[in-house]
């Protein structure tokens, strides 16, 4: 489970605001899980004379991650939802005072300052894990028997381009839900400022003797 700060909210689930019109803080909970509920893959393989094209595509479905990049980022006040609010002139909030009036409204940096950072309501950097990635992408080419006869003990030669982690169909969260900040069980399923996830390409020369 992912441990956070949530937010205080009355009997209808809204956020209560405070006298100077900061939301409210509740207590440490659980906010999430990081396992997901099941994951997919598919995979095509197809040929065309001496041409290939290998086709992989990815998901996991279910399961949340929390982003302290974005709670940081949103804090200081140079991320894109907190430049949009401060666009729109207010954030969108389903709030109440203490009263029960309802507020729908406050003020951007307020929130932001009052939410984002480290020591902030986590519960607001909660998000989906579902995403759907394309993988993998192999296109090939087998070199006919007439060349490959003339190099000697060679019988079978395949030259390949590889490209690997090519992007997401689809990805719910503001980072790559497969991060975290540590291999260990205590900080699965968050991320703090780590390397974004490495998009490669290459050759593979496959030879047959």
């Amino acid at each position: 489970d992912i441990q956070g700060m949530k937010f205080a909210r009355d009997a209808q689930g809204r956020i209560i605001i405070d006298k100077d019109g900061k939301p409210t803080k509740d207590k440490m909970g659980i906010v999430g899980n990081p396992n997901p509920d099941f994951m997919l893959g598919w995979s095509n393989s197809l040929t065309y004379g001496p041409f290939s094209l290998n086709l992989l595509i990815d998901g996991r479905f279910g399961g949340e991650v929390m982003s302290i990049t974005q709670a940081m980022i949103d804090e200081l006040g140079v991320s894109k939802a907190s430049a949009d609010a401060r666009d729109a002139g207010s954030y969108t909030i389903n709030g109440a005072k203490a009263d029960g009036s309802a507020v729908s409204s406050i003020d951007p940096k307020t929130f932001f300052q009052t939410v984002g950072g480290r020591a902030g309501i986590t519960e607001n950097y909660v998000y989906d894990a579902t995403n759907i990635r394309f993988r993998e992408l192999a296109i090939g080419y087998r070199f006919p028997k007439s060349v490959v006869n003339n190099w000697g003990p060679v019988k079978g030669l395949r030259l390949s381009f590889v490209a690997r982690n090519l992007g997401f169909l689809t990805k719910k969260a503001p980072f790559d839900p497969e991060l975290s900040m540590s291999t260990g069980t205590g900080l699965q399923g968050v991320d703090s400022f780590a390397q974004p996830a490495v998009r490669s390409f290459g050759l593979n020369l496959n030879a047959t003797f």
